[in-house]
């Protein structure tokens, strides 16, 4: 009998999985012996990380871009817009529908569905929404009306945790710092202020390291933070404790949560996120243990760090243990929390040098210390352009 493997989300995490599976099983795709099905609502990939850069001019909305029917092994059924939006997803009955109508039967399932940005859950932000994360128009216009300023009090809000890629707020923070001061030639005429939900700012040596430039580079920081509310009438924001912040430019990082159609399955924790084991992602929660659903990315349970370094590496695990699940040979290959962030804390222009670093570590090994260099900023420059060719395609 032909085994079905369906994927939901043709996100990276997801395109990397159908990718790795239509590579190692092509004779017997070939053969009518495996299907393999992806589906998204669209046919759009973007990759999110550059949202950091576009404010910023340093990369352009082409450069992010691609359609996904291009990235995708053509061994893959792909389905998109009606035909790939999941609208039901049944784990006992291995059944998936899609707003057209169609329902998916599978043997083995990939949930990659990522997250979605949730402004609605802090009063007032959706009023005052200004934000990098969401969208290729929101990053432009944050560029837009940094440069219609000429002074003024710009603050950068993370609402709460957990998000995606949790370090590039604070990345986006220093090379705005760069930017107006290297390329705008305005920095004095700004007082920034980065508000942190919480106390620590990543991982020990993470946090040191960003702390000491922060200080360095004349920034306040106000940590414990959580968003509670925002006033867009007198351009007041506050923390759930009350505590109050004005501002001429707000810039904010809104709550994150799954996408609906997982909580309206039953399948998502109490924390709203799509639990599983941390070591074979494998979903453990509400709806039953399943053996043959696997959870990787942005949907996956609040413990699980989600960045794009970790999605990378959940990807390899889970197409792994599809292959060795499907050559039924009982493997398991262990996802160990490999996950990493970029940091940048100096942008490239005639007057200063590119500084960044990508700082990696595991469930049970933390970052080393370590220091942002000229090299690693034009690796982490040049790692945009592979993306496409190389990584999504699950080429290492």
């Amino acid at each position: 009998m032909k085994e079905k493997v369906l994927i939901i989300g043709a996100g990276y995490a997801g395109s990397v999985v159908a990718n790795k599976l239509a590579r190692e099983f092509r004779k017997k795709i070939a053969r009518d012996e495996l299907e393999i099905t992806i589906l998204d609502r669209d046919d759009t990939s973007i990759n999110q990380g550059g949202f950091t850069f576009l404010p910023f001019g340093l990369y352009t909305p082409e450069d992010i871009v691609r359609k996904r029917r291009k990235l995708i092994s053509p061994r893959v059924n792909t389905a998109f817009g009606d035909a790939g939006e999941v609208t039901s997803i049944d784990l006992n009955s291995k059944e998936v529908g899609v707003k057209s109508g169609k329902r998916y039967n599978y043997d083995y399932l990939v949930i990659a569905m990522g997250a979605r940005a949730d402004a609605d859950a802090v009063p007032g932000l959706a009023d005052e929404l200004n934000t990098f994360y969401t969208s290729i128009e929101g990053a432009t216009q944050v560029g837009e009306k940094i440069r219609s300023m000429d002074k003024g009090d710009i603050v950068v809000s993370v609402a709460a945790m957990p998000i995606p890629c949790p370090g590039a707020p604070v990345k986006f923070t220093f090379l705005l710092d760069s930017y107006l001061r290297n390329v705008l030639k305005n920095r004095e005429q700004f007082n920034l202020t980065l508000l942190w939900p919480m106390e620590p700012i990543g991982p020990p040596e993470f946090n040191k390291l960003v702390s000491g430039l922060l200080k360095e580079k004349n920034i306040e920081v106000k940590r414990s933070f959580p968003l509670g509310q925002v006033d867009a009438a007198k351009k007041e924001l506050s923390s759930k404790e009350g505590e109050t912040v004005n501002y001429d430019l707000l810039i904010a990082v809104p709550p994150h949560k799954p996408q609906k159609v997982l909580s309206d399955s039953g399948i998502t924790d109490e924390k709203g996120w799509v639990p599983c084991d941390r070591t074979t992602l494998q979903y453990r929660g509400p709806a039953g243990n399943h053996d043959n659903v696997y959870i990787l990315g942005d949907n996956g349970p609040a413990d699980i760090l989600k960045t794009g370094i970790g999605a990378h590496y959940q990807a390899l695990v889970v197409s792994q243990n599809l292959i060795n699940d499907i050559y039924g040979n009982n493997t398991k290959a262990p996802y160990e929390g490999e996950t990493g962030c970029p940091i940048i804390t100096e942008m490239e222009t005639p007057s200063s040098a590119g500084q960044a670093y990508i700082a990696t570590w595991n469930y049970g090994v933390m970052p080393a210390p370590f220091k942002p260099t000229k090299m690693g900023w034009y690796m982490y420059r040049m790692y945009y352009y592979l993306h496409w060719d190389m990584s999504v395609k699950g080429l290492f």
